[in-house]
């Protein structure tokens, strides 16, 4: 038995329609205010008075910081041994409101340190700066290292790390060989065949920055002791990041002899971890803040990172002397390490480019509103009439098409 529908039947309903509501319909209310030659020039106005505010008081609060930068990348290449020598110029930067002329020239000099680390003693460069600070510094006084041509924010580097074994999981091979940590996840470790897992893994961990700096010590004018201005490294990571790490759930061997750690350190940390880990040396992330401050990838090419501070104390004028074990291979990277000695202020530490930045943008937007200006004064525009932009009602829109074009021009 046939049977049939009908034409209108057989259509489908159309489930994806928008609901008919201003927001799907994109009939939402806007302004939709109408430049205007003498609302341009408010606007230029308007934004090249902030921006020049803001550049004023950035680079007045700048001023405000005071800075020294030592660059010792080349200090094992000193010739003489154990005997101070007069720094380049180009090597130390000093911003301070007090002149250094006539006062002593910064000096350097280049030794050995042993270090002995589980039992394995090494000779490291170690070198000596004296140099003179113009003016006290106000707490907090600031320690940074800053290496050049270091890409921290390299694709692959950025990613390489494990957050689960950093907060202190015992993750497994597999996983870790699966993750972002190559090429530094595994390895064997010395006299062993087996292959174990790197802890902490990735490429950031591995190539954690190692020169060891020591307390500035100053000089008092005519006499030979010195006084020790003490720094500290607790404190310099974020709350926010020490929650990101926890002691490891590896077990590792008691004696250093012993093969059965499923963990070996980093190829980069192979001096400072010579037999491996064991229960008296294993690393606990949780309590080095350098290593946090470390993690934390810089975005330039460029970085600074805080090593020590003190919040408490005045650093005094006078001669000073650092110490600083420097071992990491920076010029492979043909790059440079240098010491900032750096106070601070609203603004944070010292960085002329926004407050620059604010200044340029601040100019062109005034000139921009000169110009504009000089504009209307000789050579105004006929201007079409505002009200017959806005369509009211398709009335509206019907009668100027009947009647003429939408727009009419008014003279000056």
């Amino acid at each position: 038995m046939g049977w049939s529908k009908s034409e209108d039947s057989l259509q489908l309903e159309k489930s994806r329609k928008p609901k008919a509501t201003p927001f799907n319909q994109q009939r939402l209310k806007a302004w939709k205010p109408i430049l205007t030659p003498k609302s341009s020039i408010k606007i230029f106005l308007s934004l090249g008075v902030v921006c020049l505010s803001l550049g004023i008081f950035w680079l007045v609060q700048n001023d405000n910081i005071r800075e020294m930068r030592i660059d010792y990348t080349k200090c094992d290449e000193i010739e003489s041994y154990n005997e101070l020598e007069v720094m380049p110029p180009d090597n130390v930067q000093k911003r301070f409101k007090a002149s250094s002329a006539g006062q002593p020239v910064d000096q350097w000099k280049r030794s050995n340190q042993s270090i002995t680390f589980d039992g394995v003693t090494k000779n490291y460069t170690l070198c000596t700066i004296e140099f003179f600070l113009p003016e006290d510094l106000q707490p907090p006084v600031l320690y940074y290292y800053r290496l050049t041509n270091f890409h921290q924010n390299h694709r692959l580097y950025i990613n390489s790390l494990h957050k689960n074994q950093l907060k202190g999981d015992a993750v497994s091979l597999s996983s870790i060989k699966s993750s972002d940590c190559a090429p530094v996840a595994s390895r064997s470790a010395p006299g062993s065949a087996d292959e174990k897992i790197v802890y902490p893994c990735g490429m950031i961990a591995n190539s954690y920055f190692n020169d060891t700096f020591k307390n500035p010590l100053r000089i008092p004018n005519g006499t030979n002791r010195t006084v020790s201005y003490n720094m500290t490294s607790v404190g310099i990571a974020k709350s926010v990041e020490k929650g990101l790490y926890q002691p490891s759930k590896y077990q590792v061997p008691v004696t250093a002899q012993s093969n059965d750690s499923v963990i070996v350190p980093p190829p980069g940390w192979a001096e400072r971890y010579p037999n491996g880990y064991h229960s008296g040396n294993m690393f606990n992330p949780a309590e080095d803040e350098s290593f946090m401050v470390w993690m934390r990838t810089s975005a330039g090419s460029s970085l600074s990172k805080m090593a020590m501070h003190n919040k408490d104390e005045v650093m005094e004028r006078g001669i000073y002397r650092l110490d600083v074990v420097s071992h990491y291979p920076i010029r492979e990277n043909r790059g440079t390490k240098s010491i900032i000695i750096s106070t601070t202020s609203g603004i944070g530490r010292r960085n002329s480019f926004l407050g620059r930045s604010y200044l340029a943008i601040g100019s062109v937007s005034m000139f921009c509103a000169f110009i504009s200006a000089l504009s209307l004064r000789y050579r105004p525009r006929r201007l079409a009439d505002h009200d017959y932009l806005h369509r009211h009602s398709s009335q509206t829109l019907q009668r100027e098409g009947s009647n003429g074009p939408m727009l009419r021009t008014t003279s000056r």
